[in-house]
């Protein structure tokens, strides 16, 4: 019965306040298709967006965590609603999914995959009219086919 007995928890305190050591932010990097890009806007808090000719794409990353969080703001879906796909990628767990929704005009498909290396969510995603959707099957196969995550400064598509 000894085992079965309630074990006391004590608080450790110390005179200064330690900080835990966080983890570094690798960088994500993906290789935009050429000519593709038209404008781009960056933000240290909302990440990059990507203008082209017939789609946007946006990189972003936040923290780690709670997936269902990240997944709902990147495709407005609950997980459960989602088909997800889960693979390895280098030191990352890979998620990706495609869902439709309602946009101006006409419905909107997206495709997003986020990188999760336990620390971060580094989330790329595809935004283009249902028109468009076919014909873009190839350029973001090789679009996020790219995407991967590396120490920063480091380019994983050049070796240096």
């Amino acid at each position: 019965l000894l085992g079965c007995g309630k074990q006391e928890v004590y608080e450790t305190v110390t005179d200064e306040y330690v900080q835990p050591v966080s983890a570094t932010m690798q960088q994500a990097a993906v290789q935009i298709p050429e000519g593709a890009a038209v404008s781009v806007m960056h933000s240290d808090e909302t990440g990059s967006l990507y203008f082209c000719d017939e789609y946007t794409i946006s990189l972003q990353t936040t923290e780690a965590g709670d997936l269902e969080r990240t997944l709902c703001d990147v495709t407005g879906y609950e997980k459960e609603q989602l088909k997800i796909i889960e693979t390895i990628s280098g030191n990352a767990v890979r998620y990706e999914c495609v869902w439709v929704s309602a946009g101006e005009g006409e419905e909107q498909v997206g495709r997003t995959a986020i990188l999760d290396d336990g620390n971060y969510h580094y989330i790329l995603t595809g935004m283009t009219d249902a028109s468009n959707a076919l014909s873009l099957q190839e350029p973001w196969q090789a679009l996020f086919s790219s995407f991967c995550i590396t120490a920063p400064g480091s380019d994983p598509y050049t070796g240096s």
